[in-house]
């Protein structure tokens, strides 16, 4: 475990990517990475992709999921969206309108989903971060991400990402805790770690 973990690690300090953050979270379950980029589309600011691909690795068992989102946002901020996903549960595209706004401190991405499938799914996620200055180069990174997802009023899962930590020189380091619940029972699965973020 440590092994992967370390060569995780140097890689991750090691290789150019195209991506616009790569965040490495070695937890005390599993290894989480996860590779993000938010892009317009030619000239014009309205159209976006932003993309994600992440991998969770378990006793060496890794489990994949990759999504690419299309959105037109208008200049409130509100706007739609077509999502297409593929991971290790299969594939499917989504339907939504989401909420945008990015300033030097502060971004919000939030998005309700319908599956485009013969039976009704609805999903919410989002992504908000906050990082105020706290020095003359330092900054204090702050990060929470929130997914849940439904099927005829029945709870499938629900996750949270949170993130605490500093941002110095387009690196982000601090502690971090993946949650997740499943099912009509909500079971709990935590997994608190540390994590190491940079941008590109």
């Amino acid at each position: 475990m440590w092994r992967s973990i370390l060569l995780s690690l140097c890689s991750f300090i090691l290789w150019e990517t195209n991506g616009q953050s790569l965040e490495i979270m070695p937890g005390t379950e599993r290894l989480f990475a996860d590779v993000q980029w938010f892009k317009p589309i030619g000239e014009d600011p309205s159209w976006t992709v932003f993309s994600r691909t992440r991998a969770t690795v378990t006793d060496g068992n890794a489990n994949l999921f990759s999504a690419a989102y299309l959105n037109w946002t208008s200049k409130s901020g509100l706007g739609t969206t077509l999502l297409g996903s593929i991971s290790n549960n299969g594939n499917g595209m989504d339907l939504g309108v989401h909420f945008f706004r990015a300033s030097a401190k502060t971004t919000i991405f939030a998005i309700i989903s319908f599956g485009l499938k013969d039976e009704l799914e609805y999903r919410w996620f989002s992504i908000v971060r906050f990082r105020p200055p706290i020095g003359e180069k330092v900054k204090l990174y702050t990060s929470l991400e929130l997914f849940s997802s439904f099927n005829r009023g029945n709870h499938l899962i629900s996750v949270q990402r949170l993130r605490l930590g500093l941002d110095l020189y387009r690196f982000q380091f601090g502690l971090a805790l993946n949650l997740s619940e499943l099912g009509g029972d909500f079971i709990l699965d935590d997994n608190p770690g540390i994590f190491v973020r940079k941008e590109f």
